[in-house]
């Protein structure tokens, strides 16, 4: 017997699009060299520091990293304070938020380097990635946790 799945990507696309809301993610940025030191071939490669501890524009590090703020359109679920979840070993971590997103938002190696999210003007860290949808996957579910109140 083969089960037939009817195509519903497209449904909750639009679904995501009616009722979602743009959500910031905020991920690390590659590293580059300080245009001032790098100019003036500053770079000490024992260290991999300046050898100017007084640049004003790395401060002496010498990298560089800007962090890169992606809107993508998400679903976003907060918990209420009554949800438990019960699992064998007992009380288990349910997360204060919960963002779904279309799984083509973010490459896997950019969810790597995601330091935190901006959702409703809070910011919350992903505790947990999740791949959903049948018979392929379609979305991703972000169980987060608000950053303050770890």
């Amino acid at each position: 017997m083969v089960i037939q799945f009817p195509t519903t990507k497209t449904t909750k696309d639009a679904i995501r699009q009616a009722i979602g809301q743009t959500v910031t993610f905020v991920i690390e940025g590659v590293a580059t060299a300080c245009e001032t030191c790098s100019g003036l071939f500053q770079y000490d490669p024992n260290n991999e520091t300046s050898l100017n501890p007084f640049c004003e524009t790395c401060s002496g590090v010498y990298w560089i990293t800007a962090d890169v703020y992606s809107g993508i359109v998400a679903h976003v679920r907060w918990r209420t304070g009554d949800e438990s979840d019960y699992g064998i070993a007992g009380q288990t971590l349910q997360g204060d938020c919960f963002i779904t997103i279309d799984i083509d938002s973010l490459s896997p190696a950019s969810i790597v380097k995601v330091k935190e999210v901006i959702a409703d003007s809070r910011r919350v860290k992903i505790y947990r990635t999740i791949k959903r949808g049948v018979p392929s996957r379609d979305r991703i579910r972000f169980v987060c946790m608000e950053v303050g109140k770890e």
